[in-house]
């Protein structure tokens, strides 16, 4: 079963100022701008007990507007490792990235939090959210037809709770009517009360969903750090509209900035 199957979900509001997000509205650089934040957060976190602060007016609109959003941490070996997220909109983007990062790490109730040890083997992706839209269907067979498999996020609402699958879920369960009694079942419902109970509400979502390229970056800390005997290679950085120094391969003994990430191979002492 991947990742996507078991993310927690934080549902309260569903339609409370979302805004649309069509995926040409990030550009390149938001989307690395956020992986690197939520690299920042975990490591941060995790080493450290500490967050990234971000100067949110050097930020552009984008990033500062309301949304919802999931973050996933996979293992190199062990896959899923912490997934946690909001379909509200109840905070600025990147405080959205942020927070569901440490909380993906330290407070998914199906995971031990994450060790400083794992750092080197994780992989970050994050998803951001539209505003989920309800279904208006006459029977079961008009809502199996309203469904369109690898697009829609899908959250079910019935009188035991509800439950969200990201759109990604349906590479594990492509059959429409699995997959909507698997999300009765993931808040306790009976799997078939889709079937049943007119009072059951369907809403549908979509995520922009991007991901690290390689497993085990290294941000860092709050201290800076000192690039070791065996060099270092920045690949980012997590402070908003700061460019990279010309030299991204340091000699050994140059000082390290916070929030710059590294490559997962680089030799550094964290100060």
């Amino acid at each position: 079963m991947r990742k996507w199957f078991a993310c927690i979900l934080f549902l309260t509001v569903l339609l409370c100022g979302m805004r649309i997000y069509p995926v040409e509205n990030f550009a390149p650089e938001e989307r690395a701008y956020l992986l690197n934040l939520a690299r920042a957060a975990l490591d941060w976190s995790v080493r450290d007990g500490n967050a990234p602060s971000v100067d949110s007016a050097e930020l552009p609109e984008t990033l500062r507007e309301k949304a919802g959003c999931f973050v996933t941490l996979t293992h190199r070996t062990a896959g899923l490792r912490g997934c946690m997220g909001s379909l509200t909109a109840s905070e600025p983007l990147y405080k959205q990235v942020i927070d569901k990062t440490i909380t993906a790490a330290h407070r998914d109730p199906r995971f031990e939090p994450v060790l400083p040890d794992e750092l080197g083997d994780i992989k970050i992706s994050v998803s951001i959210l539209t505003v989920p839209k309800r279904l208006f269907f006459e029977s079961p067979s008009s809502l199996l037809r309203s469904l369109t498999p690898g697009t829609d996020g899908v959250v079910i609402e019935t009188r035991f709770g509800s439950s969200t699958f990201l759109p990604q879920v349906w590479d594990d369960l492509p059959d429409k009517s699995m997959f909507l009694s698997q999300l009765c079942a993931k808040h306790g419902a009976p799997q078939t009360i889709w079937l049943t109970d007119p009072t059951v509400r369907v809403y549908t979502y979509r995520a922009i969903v991007f991901e690290e390229d390689e497993f085990g970056r290294i941000a860092v800390g709050s201290g800076g750090a000192v690039a070791g005997p065996n060099g270092a290679r920045i690949v980012g950085n997590a402070v908003w509209g700061t460019p990279l120094p010309s030299d991204t391969a340091p000699e050994p003994g140059t000082r390290l900035e916070p929030l710059l990430i590294l490559s997962p191979d680089s030799d550094i002492s964290h100060q």
